[in-house]
């Protein structure tokens, strides 16, 4: 009788250690939603943006005004020297609604798990993270060698969600849900550099 128990619980025992190996400590998965749309990049997508450019003049106290058109849009893909799926985006320029689109430069963006990433003039900035969640901050320029010139007035600068998935209105036209993001830079002397971005799905 002795020995039928004492087999039973070597069984019971063997059965637990098979058992055993299958528990593992995943690592946690966020599966909420990373908000992608904000920034899509689909092969001829494009979008029109009225610029508005003022320059003053501390010393003389002069304005100058520029009024142009930028269309940037979604062209050929390619995988980039880190095998990552990117696309180019062409940006051409009209001065008037009459005038002829003129290209312009070509951009490149590419979308990975965690960031939006957009290569400006060879200059890479991580537009965007994922998920995007309010107050979160990133270096944006971090791909960028800012140390030394021409590039010091890249450095230092801190990305942040002021606002995630909140109405904006521009113009006339109301937006249901849209990204603001502020650009800030630390002081230099007597300026400071500030830029501020929205995006909209």
């Amino acid at each position: 009788m002795r020995k039928n128990k004492t087999l039973a619980t070597a069984l019971i025992l063997l059965g637990l250690a098979w058992l055993l190996p299958g528990c593992k400590n995943e690592p946690e998965t966020f599966l909420g939603d990373y908000k992608y749309e904000y920034f899509p990049l689909d092969s001829g997508r494009y979008i029109t943006y009225d610029v508005d450019s003022i320059y003053c003049y501390n010393d003389d106290g002069i304005k100058d005004t520029a009024y142009y058109q930028l269309k940037y849009e979604v062209g050929d893909t390619f995988y980039d020297n880190q095998n990552e799926l990117s696309y180019e985006i062409s940006i051409s320029r009209r001065e008037t609604t009459a005038s002829p689109w003129v290209f312009y430069r070509k951009w490149y963006a590419k979308k990975i798990v965690t960031n939006a990433q957009q290569i400006e003039d060879d200059l890479r900035f991580i537009k965007l993270i994922f998920p995007p969640q309010q107050d979160a901050t990133w270096n944006g320029n971090l791909y960028i060698a800012s140390g030394n010139e021409p590039f010091l007035a890249y450095k230092n600068w801190e990305s942040v969600y002021e606002g995630v998935d909140v109405p904006y209105t521009i113009n006339g036209f109301s937006f249901d849900s849209a990204l603001l993001v502020t650009n800030v830079a630390d002081s230099i002397f007597t300026y400071k550099h500030l830029r501020k971005e929205v995006y909209v799905k």
